[in-house]
Protein backbone atom coordinates (compact mmCIF):
# COMPACT_ATOMS: atom_id res chain seq x y z
CA UNK A 1 0.00 0.00 0.00
CA UNK A 2 1.11 3.00 -1.22
CA UNK A 3 1.11 6.99 1.35
CA UNK A 4 1.60 9.73 1.13
CA UNK A 5 2.74 11.72 3.95
CA UNK A 6 2.61 15.38 5.00
CA UNK A 7 5.21 17.38 7.40
CA UNK A 8 3.15 17.23 10.68
CA UNK A 9 2.85 13.16 10.45
CA UNK A 10 7.01 13.00 9.48
CA UNK A 11 7.74 15.04 12.60
CA UNK A 12 5.29 13.77 15.14
CA UNK A 13 6.46 10.29 14.15
CA UNK A 14 10.32 11.34 14.18
CA UNK A 15 10.19 12.61 17.37
CA UNK A 16 8.25 9.69 19.23
CA UNK A 17 10.92 7.34 17.51
CA UNK A 18 8.83 5.95 15.53
CA UNK A 19 8.85 6.56 11.90
CA UNK A 20 10.90 3.50 11.09
CA UNK A 21 8.15 1.05 12.08
CA UNK A 22 5.80 3.11 9.14
CA UNK A 23 7.32 0.40 6.73
CA UNK A 24 5.53 -1.92 8.73
CA UNK A 25 2.33 -0.84 7.85
CA UNK A 26 3.19 0.73 4.21
CA UNK A 27 5.29 -0.68 1.00
CA UNK A 28 5.79 3.34 -0.22
CA UNK A 29 6.00 6.61 1.06
CA UNK A 30 5.76 9.13 -1.03
CA UNK A 31 7.06 12.62 0.21
CA UNK A 32 6.40 16.05 -1.49
CA UNK A 33 8.65 17.58 -2.58
CA UNK A 34 8.31 20.93 -0.48
CA UNK A 35 7.74 18.41 2.64
CA UNK A 36 11.06 17.06 2.16
CA UNK A 37 11.77 21.13 2.25
CA UNK A 38 9.91 21.46 5.28
CA UNK A 39 11.58 18.70 7.34
CA UNK A 40 15.08 20.07 5.87
CA UNK A 41 16.44 21.91 8.93
CA UNK A 42 14.33 19.61 11.84
CA UNK A 43 15.47 17.22 14.23
CA UNK A 44 14.47 14.51 12.66
CA UNK A 45 15.84 14.84 8.50
CA UNK A 46 18.14 12.26 9.38
CA UNK A 47 15.51 9.34 9.96
CA UNK A 48 13.46 10.76 7.13
CA UNK A 49 16.88 10.95 5.02
CA UNK A 50 17.20 7.17 6.08
CA UNK A 51 13.59 5.71 4.73
CA UNK A 52 14.78 7.60 1.57
CA UNK A 53 17.99 6.17 1.75
CA UNK A 54 16.38 2.76 2.12
CA UNK A 55 14.29 3.12 -0.88
CA UNK A 56 11.19 2.81 1.14
CA UNK A 57 10.94 6.61 0.55
CA UNK A 58 10.95 8.60 -2.14
CA UNK A 59 10.62 12.35 -2.94
CA UNK A 60 8.63 13.61 -5.33
CA UNK A 61 7.13 16.96 -6.78
CA UNK A 62 3.63 17.26 -8.09
CA UNK A 63 3.45 17.72 -11.86
CA UNK A 64 -0.20 18.97 -11.22
CA UNK A 65 0.30 22.83 -11.34
CA UNK A 66 -3.53 23.38 -11.68
CA UNK A 67 -4.50 21.76 -9.18
CA UNK A 68 -1.83 23.05 -6.65
CA UNK A 69 -1.77 26.52 -7.29
CA UNK A 70 -6.46 25.76 -6.38
CA UNK A 71 -5.45 23.64 -2.92
CA UNK A 72 -3.06 27.06 -2.41
CA UNK A 73 -5.47 29.15 -2.35
CA UNK A 74 -6.85 27.30 0.74
CA UNK A 75 -3.55 25.11 2.64
CA UNK A 76 0.04 25.52 3.43
CA UNK A 77 2.49 24.07 0.49
CA UNK A 78 3.29 20.89 2.18
CA UNK A 79 -0.34 20.19 3.02
CA UNK A 80 -1.57 21.37 -0.74
CA UNK A 81 1.64 19.21 -2.35
CA UNK A 82 0.79 16.25 -0.72
CA UNK A 83 -2.96 15.95 -1.69
CA UNK A 84 -2.08 16.86 -5.13
CA UNK A 85 0.88 14.43 -5.19
CA UNK A 86 -1.78 11.25 -3.52
CA UNK A 87 -4.32 12.13 -6.34
CA UNK A 88 -1.41 11.87 -8.91
CA UNK A 89 0.30 9.09 -7.77
CA UNK A 90 -2.44 6.82 -6.79
CA UNK A 91 -1.59 6.34 -3.36
CA UNK A 92 -3.95 4.58 -1.54
CA UNK A 93 -3.92 7.05 2.04
CA UNK A 94 -2.80 10.59 2.69
CA UNK A 95 -1.31 10.92 5.54
CA UNK A 96 -2.27 14.40 7.59
CA UNK A 97 -3.26 16.26 10.61
CA UNK A 98 -4.56 19.72 9.14
CA UNK A 99 -7.93 20.00 9.52
CA UNK A 100 -8.86 21.60 6.61
CA UNK A 101 -6.58 19.46 4.31
CA UNK A 102 -8.55 16.95 5.65
CA UNK A 103 -11.62 18.16 4.75
CA UNK A 104 -10.13 19.09 1.35
CA UNK A 105 -9.04 15.66 0.64
CA UNK A 106 -12.73 13.80 1.73
CA UNK A 107 -13.72 16.04 -1.06
CA UNK A 108 -11.33 13.92 -3.85
CA UNK A 109 -12.86 10.65 -1.99
CA UNK A 110 -9.47 10.08 0.08
CA UNK A 111 -8.84 7.42 2.94
CA UNK A 112 -6.73 9.87 5.35
CA UNK A 113 -5.11 8.85 8.38
CA UNK A 114 -3.39 11.43 10.94
CA UNK A 115 -0.81 10.54 13.43
CA UNK A 116 -2.98 9.13 15.86
CA UNK A 117 -4.43 7.03 13.14
CA UNK A 118 -0.77 5.64 12.62
CA UNK A 119 0.40 5.13 16.31
CA UNK A 120 -2.77 3.15 16.69
CA UNK A 121 -2.23 1.45 13.69
CA UNK A 122 1.46 0.66 15.20
CA UNK A 123 -0.46 -0.18 18.55
CA UNK A 124 -2.79 -2.65 16.77
CA UNK A 125 -0.09 -4.68 15.16
CA UNK A 126 2.12 -4.80 18.26
CA UNK A 127 4.40 -2.84 16.89
CA UNK A 128 4.12 0.08 20.20
CA UNK A 129 4.26 -1.20 22.80
CA UNK A 130 4.24 1.91 24.83
CA UNK A 131 0.78 3.19 26.70
CA UNK A 132 -1.22 5.65 25.42
CA UNK A 133 -1.51 7.73 28.51
CA UNK A 134 2.79 8.40 28.11
CA UNK A 135 2.27 8.60 24.35
CA UNK A 136 -0.28 11.52 24.44
CA UNK A 137 2.15 12.54 26.98
CA UNK A 138 5.54 12.68 25.07
CA UNK A 139 3.23 14.04 21.55
CA UNK A 140 1.68 17.20 23.60
CA UNK A 141 5.56 18.10 25.10
CA UNK A 142 7.12 18.06 21.88
CA UNK A 143 4.02 20.10 20.59
CA UNK A 144 1.35 18.35 18.61
CA UNK A 145 -1.74 19.90 19.30
CA UNK A 146 -3.78 17.76 20.53
CA UNK A 147 -6.46 17.28 23.52
CA UNK A 148 -5.11 15.03 25.93
CA UNK A 149 -8.17 12.83 26.61
CA UNK A 150 -9.32 12.86 23.00
CA UNK A 151 -5.02 11.33 22.14
CA UNK A 152 -5.87 8.83 24.76
CA UNK A 153 -9.52 7.97 24.10
CA UNK A 154 -8.23 6.90 20.27
CA UNK A 155 -5.06 5.39 20.47
CA UNK A 156 -7.31 2.96 23.53
CA UNK A 157 -10.30 1.91 20.63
Amino acid sequence: MKAAVDTSVLIALGKLGYLGLVKKLFDELVIADSVFEEVKGSEVFEQVNGLINDGFARVVRSTRRELLSMLVLHLGKGEAETIALALEMEAEVVMLDDLEARRLARRFKMKIVGTLGVIKALINAELVKENPESLCERLIEQGFWVDRELCVRVLRK
